[in-house]
C-alpha cells in the first residue's frame, strides 16, 4: 500500500505544481500598464528580427520618436521668439515700389498735353527705415519673456525625454517578465496535460489510485490556468508591440532584445529630503511652472511699458521717373512723375489709451501671480509625489528582501513536507498548501522585480535624474 502510495504521490506532485500556477493568477502584471495594440500577423520566416541593446535602444527612441520632435520643434518655437524679441532692436524697412505705362506728356505743370501716340514707363520706389531709440522696456521685457520661454522648450525636452525613457522601461521589463513567466508557464502546461491524461487512463482502468475529488479539482484548475496563460500572453504581445511602436517599425517586423537580465537594480536609496533637494532643482515640471511663471511677469512688464511712448528715427529715401514724361520744374508745383529724395526725421509714437493700458497691465499681473501661485502648487504636488515614490521603492526593496528569503523557505518546506508524505506519514493536503506558497512567492518576486525597476524609473522621472547614478549600478542589472 505504501508502494502504491508513493507511486501515486510522484503523479500528484507534478500535478499540483502545474495547476497550482492559477493561484498565482492574481500576482500578474496589470494588462492596463501597456497601450494595447491589435496584434499583427504571426511572423514569417522573410521577416526581419531587430536585436537591441537597451543603451542602443533607448538612444534611438530619444532621437526619433515623435514626442520627442514635437518637444524638439516646440522648443525651436521658442526660440524663433527670441530670435524675434533681440532683432526688434534693429532697423526695420520698407520697401515700396510701383510701375505703370503713361502717355508722352509736354508743356508744364500749368499747361500740358497727353500724347497716347507714345507709350512709356513710369516707375516709383520708397524706402522707408525706422530705429527705435528708446522703447521704455517693450524690448527688453519681451526678451526677458522669450529667455523664459526658451527655458519652458528646453524642459519639456526633458519632459518627453523622461516620458520616453519610462515608456521603454515598462516595455522592455514586461517582456523580461513574461518571457520569465511563460517559461514557467510553458513548462507547466506540459504536465498539466500529462496528468490530465493520466487522471483519464487511472478512472478508465478503474484503478483504485483514482481519485475522484482530485480530478474534480484539477478540472477546476485547468480554467484557472488557461486565464493565466491568456493574461500573461496579452503582457507578451502589449510588450512586443510597445516596443515596436517605439521604434516607429511596421507590424512585420519583430524586435528582439540582446539583454535577457532580469533582476532588481542595484544601487543605494538616499534619503528622501536628498530626492525632494533633487527635484526642486532639476524636476522639468517644476522647472516648466516656474519658467511659466517668470515669462507671465516679463510680459505685464511690456503691457506696462506700452502705457509710454516709443522714440524712433526714420528715413526715407524716394525715387521716381517717366521716361517719356518732360520734367516740370516750377517753384509753386511738385512734378510726382520726377522725384529724387532723401530724408530723416526724429519721430515719438504714443497709443494714448493709457487707462486701458494700465488695466492691461493689472491684468497682466493678476495673470503672473496666478502662475507664479500654480508654480508653488506644482512644485509641492511633486515633492508629495517624490516622498511617495520613495516610501514606494523603500517597500518594494523589503518586499523583495522578503519573497527571496520566503521562496528558500517555501522550498524547504516543500521538499520537507513532500518526504513526510512520501514516506507515509504525512498529509496530501500539507503538500499542497506548500506547493501553493512556493509558487505564489516565486511569482510574487517576479513581479516585485518588475514593479521596483519601473518605480525606480519613476522616481527619476519625478526628480529629473537617474536615481541608479547615487549608487553603484552593476552592468549585468542594467536592462
Amino acid at each position: 500500500m505504501a508502494k502504491a502510495r508513493r507511486k501515486g504521490g510522484s503523479f500528484v506532485r507534478r500535478m499540483w505544481l502545474l495547476t497550482l500556477m492559477g493561484c498565482a493568477s492574481a500576482l500578474t502584471v496589470a494588462p492596463g500598464a501597456f497601450a494595447a495594440e491589435p496584434a499583427p500577423a504571426a511572423p514569417t520566416p522573410g521577416n526581419k528580427a531587430e536585436v537591441w541593446t537597451w543603451d542602443a535602444f533607448l538612444a534611438y527612441v530619444e532621437q526619433h520618436h515623435p514626442l520627442m520632435q514635437a518637444a524638439r520643434a516646440g522648443l525651436a518655437q521658442f526660440e524663433a521668439k527670441l530670435h524675434q524679441a533681440d532683432w526688434a532692436m534693429f532697423p526695420a524697412f520698407r520697401i515700396e515700389a510701383t510701375t505703370t505705362i503713361t502717355p508722352q506728356v509736354t508743356g508744364n505743370a500749368l499747361e500740358s498735353d497727353s500724347n497716347w501716340d507714345v507709350i512709356g514707363i513710369y516707375a516709383k520706389a520708397k524706402l522707408e527705415m525706422v530705429q527705435p531709440i528708446y522703447t521704455f522696456g517693450k524690448i527688453s521685457s519681451l526678451q526677458r519673456a522669450a529667455e523664459a520661454g526658451v527655458d519652458v522648450g528646453k524642459q519639456a525636452v526633458e519632459i518627453a525625454r523622461w516620458e520616453l525613457r519610462t515608456r521603454v522601461a515598462e516595455a522592455w521589463m514586461g517582456r523580461l517578465l513574461g518571457k520569465q513567466l511563460d517559461t514557467i508557464l510553458v513548462d507547466g502546461k506540459q504536465w498539466l496535460d500529462k496528468a490530465e491524461k493520466r487522471m483519464e487512463r487511472l478512472r478508465a482502468e478503474d484503478s483504485n489510485e483514482y481519485d475522484q475529488l482530485e480530478h474534480l479539482r484539477l478540472k477546476t484548475r485547468v480554467a484557472e490556468f488557461y486565464e493565466l496563460q491568456a493574461n500573461n500572453l496579452l503582457l507578451l504581445t502589449q510588450a512586443t508591440q510597445g516596443l515596436r511602436i517605439l521604434l516607429q517599425r511596421p507590424s512585420d517586423r519583430t524586435v528582439e532584445l540582446a539583454d535577457k537580465t532580469f533582476e532588481p537594480y542595484d544601487f543605494e536609496l538616499r534619503p528622501v529630503d536628498e530626492y525632494v533637494a533633487i527635484a526642486k532643482a532639476s524636476d522639468p515640471q517644476t522647472a516648466i511652472a516656474k519658467n511659466g511663471a517668470r515669462a507671465q511677469w516679463a510680459l505685464a512688464d511690456a503691457k506696462e511699458a506700452e502705457a509710454w511712448p516709443d522714440i524712433f528715427f526714420a528715413g526715407q529715401v524716394a525715387l521716381a521717373e517717366a521716361s517719356v514724361i518732360e520734367d516740370q520744374p516750377s517753384t509753386f508745383a511738385r512734378d510726382p512723375f520726377h522725384q529724387r529724395s532723401v530724408g530723416g526725421v526724429l519721430g515719438l509714437r504714443w497709443k494714448l489709451d493709457v487707462p486701458q493700458r494700465i488695466f492691461q497691465t493689472d491684468e497682466a499681473r493678476a495673470k503672473a501671480r496666478m502662475a507664479e501661485a500654480q508654480a508653488e502648487v506644482q512644485a509641492d504636488l511633486q515633492e508629495f509625489k517624490v516622498r511617495q515614490l520613495t516610501q514606494e521603492l523603500a517597500n518594494k526593496r523589503e518586499l523583495l528582501r522578503v519573497y527571496a528569503e520566503s521562496q528558500k523557505a517555501a522550498q524547504g518546506w516543500l521538499t520537507a513536507t513532500w518526504d513526510t508524505y512520501d514516506a507515509g506519514f504525512g498529509s496530501f493536503r500539507d503538500v499542497m498548501d506548500a506547493l501553493v506558497q512556493f509558487y505564489q512567492k516565486k511569482f510574487g518576486y517576479l513581479k516585485l522585480v518588475f514593479d521596483h525597476n519601473l518605480v525606480t524609473w519613476r522616481l527619476s522621472q519625478a526628480i529629473g535624474a537617474d536615481v541608479r547614478t547615487f549608487g553603484k549600478v552593476p552592468a549585468a542589472v542594467t536592462p
